[in-house]
C-alpha cells in the first residue's frame, strides 16, 4: 500500500465518520440552550437561575450573530 493508497483510505473513513461542521454545531447549540430556557422559566425564578437565564440569552445572541455573518458569506 504507497502513500496515496493510506490518504484514499483516511479520506474514505472520515467521509463516513458523525463530525459536526461549526456552523452544525452552532445550531445544535442553539436548539440545546433554548430547551434550556425555556426549562428555566418554567420553575420559579432565584438569582441563580437569573444568572444562567441572562447567561444562556447572552450565548444565544452571539450564536444568531455567528449565523447571520455566516449567512452572508
Amino acid at each position: 500500500m504507497g502513500i496515496g493508497a493510506w490518504g484514499s483510505f483516511f479520506d474514505k473513513l472520515i467521509s463516513k465518520l458523525p463530525i459536526q461542521n461549526r456552523i452544525e454545531r452552532w445550531k445544535n447549540q442553539l436548539v440545546d440552550l433554548k430547551k434550556q430556557r425555556e426549562e428555566l422559566l418554567k420553575g420559579d425564578c432565584d438569582d441563580k437561575k437569573a444568572m444562567r437565564l441572562r447567561d444562556i440569552n447572552n450565548r444565544i445572541d452571539k450564536l444568531n450573530e455567528l449565523l447571520k455573518n455566516k449567512a452572508q458569506d
